[in-house]
């Protein structure tokens, strides 16, 4: 009898769900694709700050510099990779770790008094869908990509959503957005489409559930997780969100409510993100490799120079600021390391000093010797480090010593992101 119950329990929410999806209406807007009742998507269950689930891609979709087979349809108004955003954050595009696509980036809620929304979402190779996203993207950018031809494409629908927190009047108050991604494998697209926007935000942050509207706005646009790659919507923010079904982009053909993205590439802004190499991790306009293995100095340099890099040179408060920061993360936190190489010896020539980019060192500059180190400098002492154990200053050591080697920070100037596709 109890598996009969779960059976029945079962079969009664399935036909529930199926009669829900089948009496929602499409909205009948020029920007949308097809979703909802009639076609394949997948309608999630209503919910508050949750997640589809990791839905697996046959074609991996190139975000940011990265590409992704699985993406996560959530709840407060976006598509993230790497992981499920169920929450949201009121702080303003580029932040860390989030990666997303904000439709509409606020506290939504889809199951006030049940069902305050539809979440749909498929995969599709559909060849109608794809002939109308290839077309769609050549009108757009047709000097750039007038050959484009879609291989594939993502459509995720908010339709009708609720806030969070709403009452009285707010309980009625809907929005209704689209992601549509696509990509040829190499290029991609994000279309941002918008039919109905009655809300700016839930009551959480301060917001009004009555009313829908508070002091921090949905926030909507591209967020590449690093604090640096974004892109944000003109209107994001504001109480300009209301106009979004109406927005055109003066720069781009396209049905009014849409807003176009390229995607692969990453940007700040409206410009190209500046990007470091494979395992380079950035810091303002530099790229740091961190290294936890111990070399002599000789072979830590040539490690860094097959990188086509060098080691990092201290020029400044704000340059060794900058590096301790790191270091402190990095090797404080996993243990390792007695010291740091930092790129400043006198090998050649005995009591001159030069940076390793070939600049000599000033001693009227800045330094953070420790005291007396820079008096201890004789025939066999000519490498610096700084020193882990005595607040990263610097002292000086046998370049070649196999009992006592360091580890070695390499860095190299970020460089524009280019597109690899052609």
């Amino acid at each position: 009898m109890g598996k009969m119950r779960q059976f029945l329990l079962a079969s009664c929410l399935l036909g529930y769900l199926a009669v829900a999806s089948a009496q929602i209406t499409p909205v009948s807007n020029a920007a949308f694709y097809p979703y909802g009742p009639g076609t394949a998507d997948i309608l999630d269950p209503a919910a508050d700050d949750s997640s589809s689930g990791a839905q697996s891609l046959s074609t991996p979709f190139p975000f940011f510099g990265n590409s992704y087979s699985a993406l996560y349809v959530n709840t407060n108004g976006d598509i993230s990779f790497r992981s499920a955003v169920t929450g949201y954050t009121t702080n303003t595009f580029p932040v860390s770790r989030n990666r997303v696509l904000a439709a509409f980036f606020t506290d939504i809620k889809t199951s006030n008094g049940g069902r305050s929304g539809y979440i749909y979402h498929r995969e599709t190779t559909d060849a109608a869908i794809l002939a109308r996203a290839t077309t769609e993207i050549q009108t757009a950018f047709p000097a750039d990509h007038g050959s484009f031809v879609a291989t594939w494409a993502y459509v995720a629908t908010w339709h009708q959503v609720g806030i969070y927190g709403a009452t009285g009047g707010g309980l009625n108050l809907r929005n209704t957005f689209q992601l549509v991604l696509i990509t040829d494998g190499c290029k991609s697209f994000a279309l941002f489409n918008y039919d109905q926007i009655q809300f700016l935000q839930g009551s959480s942050s301060g917001g009004d559930g009555t009313t829908g509207t508070g002091p921090n706005p949905a926030q909507v646009g591209i967020n590449g997780g690093d604090r640096y790659a974004y892109s944000l919507h003109p209107y994001s923010k504001t109480t300009d969100l209301y106009n979004l079904p109406a927005w055109t982009d003066p720069a781009v053909p396209g049905p009014p409510g849409r807003w176009y993205r390229r995607t692969d590439l990453a940007t700040e802004g409206e410009i190209p993100a500046l990007v470091c190499p494979p395992s380079y991790k950035r810091r303002e306009e530099r790229c740091f490799k961190f290294n936890t293995r111990r070399l002599d100095y000789p072979d830590a340099k040539a490690d860094c120079a097959e990188d086509g890099t060098q080691f990092f040179n201290i020029r400044s408060q704000e340059d060794n600021e900058l590096l301790v920061k790191g270091l402190r993360r990095f090797l404080n936190n996993n243990g390792r390391g007695r010291g740091v190489w930092i790129g400043l010896s006198d090998e050649d020539t005995e009591g001159t000093f030069v940076w390793e980019d070939g600049t000599p060192y000033d001693p009227s500059g800045y330094t953070n010797w420790a005291s007396g180190a820079a008096a201890m400098n004789n025939g066999d002492l000519n490498c610096v480090y700084m020193k882990k154990t005595q607040r990263w200053q610097w002292y000086l050591q046998e370049c070649v010593k196999p009992m006592d080697r360091k580890t070695y920070i390499c860095v190299t100037d970020a460089v524009t992101a280019e597109s690899e596709c052609s």
